[in-house]
């Protein structure tokens, strides 16, 4: 299955595809809508930056590589 996403302005029960899009003019599509915020999609941060102290941490690299 082939998916895409695009932000379009529905109007009298109608979604415009964009002009990259009329490929798909005719086709049976499966369609979700979501609620573009200020016109825009925005997507939700998947994590958080994590912060991690290394200090007196030492590296041994024939540890690491064992197997």
């Amino acid at each position: 299955m082939q998916a895409i996403e695009f932000v379009s302005k529905a109007h009298d029960g109608v979604v415009d595809l964009p002009v990259e899009c009329q490929g798909w003019n005719g086709k049976k599509v499966r369609v979700i809508l979501s609620e573009a915020e200020n016109g825009v999609a925005k997507r939700k941060a998947l994590f958080k930056a994590a912060t991690i102290s290394t200090r007196g941490y030492r590296f041994n690299r024939d540890a690491a590589n064992e197997r």
